[in-house]
């Protein structure tokens, strides 16, 4: 556990605060958990997670099959949308729908969900196969899929019944990993996609990959360069990898500002843009996820979560509690980042 003793890690359990071994005495948050909440549908190597801020809803891809909806008002599991929905992936909402990405052996979809009565009110076969992420730009109606696979984006309209608009080609040409999950910035008019060990920023006005930078990355057979957020209040990306740092970039030239360490690789970026933090779950195991300061760009906690595949995660940005997927148990974790004087009173 990277040096944290025993005695630590006991009185953390006993409190109910989750301590790191990068969390130092200054650090301005403790981590409280606030509940566990059993999620139904198999256990395992899920996949997203996401909040949904029009109806304060999370968003989880199950391992295998299905998809479950939890209220962040009561913490329960509102619905269980499963059956012939394999392998699902990314995900993304409109007022009215939500767009789930599942990759089976013989299933490549676009699924839409009706936020009233989540039904599925239609599955569109996507043009490739290995459908992942998903990015929803809500302003024009139109939505986006990366197929892992043929190594390009999709674009679709929105709506009840999406329709098929174009594809657009990422870089390099023959990826080895290929793509993962991109972050749709509607502001900048740009898709920021990782391929490979490479960054690339899309432009959602041409469909052109506009910019592409190598992150310099050791390739794994997941990748190197991972999902991230966008900091508008500091104009900054924060870029997962595979390696043991996350990555900070200017948006506008795709330069590093920052290489920010972790505790291991990072399949998913969440954000809270109220209080500045930025946290980073991991795949391999890994049983937590890390906690960042966006105004210092240094890291402030890892959090333990003591399930494995805690490799995805979510913000409420109405009351900046953490859900943080533990695939292994099936579970969604909930933190509060708590004022560390007001958790020592």
């Amino acid at each position: 556990m990277r040096g944290l003793s025993k005695a630590l890690l006991g009185a953390a359990l006993v409190s109910g605060f989750a301590i790191g071994p990068c969390l130092a005495s200054s650090s301005p948050y403790t981590f409280k958990l606030v509940t566990t909440i059993q999620l139904q549908g198999p256990k395992g190597h899920g996949d997203i997670a996401s909040y949904d801020p029009t109806n304060g809803m999370v968003y989880v891809s199950m391992a295998k099959d299905g998809f479950d909806i939890v209220d962040t008002k009561t913490n329960k599991v509102v619905a269980y949308i499963h059956g012939n929905l394999p392998a699902p992936n990314g995900q993304d909402y409109d007022a009215n729908y939500v767009y789930w990405a599942v990759a089976g052996d013989k299933v490549n979809q676009l699924v839409v969900v009706d936020k009233k009565t989540w039904k599925v009110v239609d599955r569109v076969n996507t043009k490739g196969t290995s459908p992942d992420g998903v990015q929803v730009d809500r302003a024009s109606d139109t939505v986006y899929v990366t197929s892992d696979d043929n190594n390009w984006i999709e674009k679709y309209k929105g709506g009840a019944h999406p329709t098929f608009v174009a594809k657009w080609a990422l870089y390099p040409d023959k990826p080895k990993a290929g793509p993962d999950v991109g972050a749709l910035v509607p502001s900048l008019h740009a898709i920021f996609q990782p391929d490979d060990a490479y960054y690339e920023k899309v432009d959602t006005n041409t469909g052109k990959v506009v910019k592409s930078v190598d992150e310099n990355l050791k390739l794994t057979k997941h990748g190197g360069t991972k999902a991230s957020i966008y900091d508008a209040t500091h104009n900054r990306l924060w870029l997962g990898t595979t390696d043991d740092e996350v990555i900070v970039v200017d948006p506008g030239t795709l330069k590093t500002i920052a290489k920010v360490p972790d505790h291991g690789g990072i399949d998913d970026v969440a954000f809270d843009p109220k209080l500045g933090l930025v946290y980073a779950f991991g795949g391999n195991g890994r049983m937590g996820f890390d906690a960042f300061d966006a105004n210092t760009m240094k890291p402030i906690a890892f959090v333990w979560t003591h399930v494995g595949q805690t490799h995805t995660g979510a913000v409420d940005t109405a009351n900046d509690e953490v859900y943080a997927f533990g695939g292994v148990g099936g579970e969604l974790f909930v933190y509060k980042p708590v004022k560390a004087e007001s958790a020592a009173k």
